[in-house]
């Protein structure tokens, strides 16, 4: 079986947040900065902390949430010529076979080579690793019994 797509920018940047925030170093990042921020706020009402460094800290912390939000997923996506490319899959029992427009070259893949599946409402993550995935839309397939076929044997092969 085999279906072809192109990306959706603003799907993309949706998945790489969702896929970013997934991550244990940033959940404990962003607990740190809620932490940091109520602290903050307290102290500010038991005039601990002054109205300067309260603005201070608020621009910091918002800062660092625009970063994570917006600049890493988009610097992500900008390093990726796959998100711009489009993209044949072909897959089987035995694994996935990938081509881009872009080349004649035809990848490879076996199931084994991904350690977990994670289905959203829009994209299927293949992960390699906890760092490397790939990213197939759901809108890619022409029905929803073929999405369907496809996750069962995506789940199947991915233990």
């Amino acid at each position: 079986m085999h279906v072809e797509f192109s990306y959706n920018k603003e799907d993309v940047l949706h998945a790489l947040r969702y896929h970013f925030l997934q991550r244990g170093e940033i959940k404990v990042f962003r607990n740190t900065l809620a932490i940091l921020l109520l602290a903050a706020i307290t102290g500010f009402f038991f005039r601990v902390v002054t109205p300067n460094a309260l603005i201070g800290i608020i621009a910091m912390v918002a800062l660092i949430v625009w970063a994570f939000w917006y600049l890493l997923p988009l610097s992500t996506y900008n390093k990726a010529a796959t998100f711009k490319d489009k993209i044949k899959l072909g897959y089987s029992e035995e694994g996935l076979l990938i081509s881009t427009r872009a080349s004649d070259h035809q990848r490879q893949l076996s199931w084994n080579n991904f350690t977990q599946l994670v289905e959203t409402r829009k994209f299927f993550f293949l992960y390699r690793d906890k760092k490397s995935f790939l990213l197939i839309p759901t809108s890619a397939f022409e029905n929803e019994a073929a999405r369907d076929r496809f996750s069962d044997l995506a789940k199947e092969k991915i233990s």
